[in-house]
């Protein structure tokens, strides 16, 4: 582990036994997320989804997932898998409807997810809390803007759906082959969990090949039964 004069935002790595305690209470953390609830209090027409969108992005950070992600690369994708594939399609889908440029937003959501998970942007994140807060803000940002894109394109939304499908599935099939590791402060914050740092990459991508891919595909599902049902209400009107 690195070692250095720098505390990254949510802490040293915790060992296992002390995990459960580690809740992150910084007071600027907690204004920064009561600031984005009003937000989207003053703009949601679905105010009780927008909500509970903003509770679970809270949650991510105030709970011991956030120490976590100091010491599991694991836990940072898991974190960031909630992120961008439950809070935000949950609080978009409580936004109002709006026309957004669909393809650059699924461009601009490839490109972050693979440059923040990469390794020397995420080592930045590390030494930084300016970077820290760059990547995830960047990150749930785009998600939220994308999912916003999708349910405002209707049925042209099915190429790009299936585009963002893909390269989380690629993304995630190359870090769980990945033979070397690419994160080195986790050589050693993984091994009091009993994974070295390679398993706890190959967890990482699991994770996104599995719960990634199958929280994307329901969510297209969703999308799908939403305009077939707009679809047979046309018709029934027509």
């Amino acid at each position: 582990m690195q070692q250095d004069a720098y505390t990254p935002f949510c802490g040293t790595p915790p060992l296992p036994g002390e995990l459960l305690t580690r809740w992150t209470l910084d007071p600027f953390l907690l204004v920064g997320l009561l600031a984005f609830a009003a937000l989207l209090w003053t703009r949601a027409e679905r105010r009780g989804q927008a909500l509970s969108g903003a509770a679970l992005v809270a949650f991510l950070f105030i709970s011991p997932l956030c120490a976590a992600s100091m010491a599991l690369f694991s836990a940072r994708v898991g974190q960031h898998i909630l992120l961008t594939l439950i809070a935000a399609p949950m609080i978009a889908a409580a936004l109002p409807k709006v026309r957004l440029p669909l393809w650059p937003l699924a461009l601009v959501f490839a490109l972050l997810f693979w440059g923040w998970h990469s390794p020397t942007p995420y080592a930045a994140t590390l030494q930084s809390d300016l970077v820290y807060w760059a990547m995830h803000l960047s990150l749930t940002g785009c998600a939220i803007a994308l999912f916003m894109g999708f349910r405002g394109a209707g049925a042209q939304a099915a190429v790009p759906a299936v585009f963002t499908a893909a390269q989380l599935t690629a993304f995630a099939v190359t870090l769980t082959l990945a033979p070397t590791v690419w994160h080195g402060w986790h050589e050693l914050t993984a091994l009091p969990y009993g994974l070295s740092a390679l398993a706890d990459q190959q967890l990482a991508g699991a994770l996104m090949w599995v719960a990634g891919g199958g929280l994307f595909m329901v969510l297209v599902a969703l999308q799908v039964r939403q305009l077939l049902r707009h679809d047979t209400l046309a018709q029934s009107a027509g």
